[in-house]
């Protein structure tokens, strides 16, 4: 039975975004919790060696973004390529879909950064078919924790991408500067938050005593490219075909 209603639909189409609390399984929970911890270890042991405390955006203690390594972590592939997913991306972006782009984003507990008002499409850089963010709560979410806010359509009144500033301390880009809140995902672990990639999200510091994370990924209809290149920008692995998962672990 599928989790997604007319109501998600309108409102992706008309803000940009929806909610399915208590979406994951307890078992693909699992794994993604287990597959977190499995990469923050090889993420320090590869700071350990290069003799920094800094990866692009990821922070030592602070906050870690672990990029494109879900073929690293035992069983991960079966949530990236999961029927969730796909209908996740029947729903917003059509038939087709390549998976585009993962990470982890993960906070540290009393150490958590913020992150600035972004669209993910900001951080590409040039004109490209919009595609779909899959936000998953591996922990409970809060205000607290850091958790996500979404900033829909209608309260800012922004479709298109717009120009990123890029933050040489953080490494992060933001296109939003002024003073509206958004909508906090406020939701259980196993929730997904799926929204636009021309969306403007944010997430605040994390003050409890627990490492707050979640899993992202990203869902494109069309393979995207760098203008001038022919390989695919990041990973481009097919996914839907005529709305047929091709790509199931």
């Amino acid at each position: 039975m599928s989790q997604i209603t007319d109501e998600h639909r309108a409102q992706f189409r008309d803000e940009g975004y929806f909610i399915l609390e208590n979406a994951v399984s307890a078992e693909q929970l699992g794994i993604l919790r287990d597959s977190c911890d499995c990469l923050i270890e090889a993420m320090h042991a590869e700071m350990d060696r290069l003799g920094t405390d800094h990866i692009h955006i990821s922070h030592r203690g602070k906050r870690y973004h672990i990029a494109k390594q879900y073929e690293q972590a035992p069983r991960l592939s079966e949530f990236v390529f999961s029927e969730l997913m796909a209908e996740i991306c029947r729903t917003t972006i059509g038939d087709t879909a390549f998976l585009f782009y993962d990470q982890y984003v993960a906070k540290a507990a009393e150490q958590g950064m913020a992150f600035s008002w972004h669209q993910d499409s900001g951080y590409l850089g040039f004109p490209h078919t919009p595609y779909v963010t899959c936000w998953t709560a591996v922990d409970d979410m809060s205000l607290a924790n850091g958790t996500a806010h979404v900033m829909p359509f209608s309260h800012i009144g922004i479709r298109t991408l717009v120009e990123h500033v890029h933050d040489e301390a953080t490494g992060d880009r933001a296109g939003y500067f002024g003073e509206l809140p958004g909508v906090p995902a406020i939701v259980p672990a196993g929730s997904v938050v799926v929204f636009s990639s021309l969306s403007f999200h944010r997430s605040g510091p994390n003050t409890t005593d627990k490492m707050r994370r979640a899993y992202v990924t990203q869902y494109s209809p069309e393979i995207i490219r760098r203008p001038d290149e022919t390989s695919p920008m990041h990973l481009g692995v097919p996914f839907l075909e005529n709305g047929r998962r091709i790509s199931a672990a």
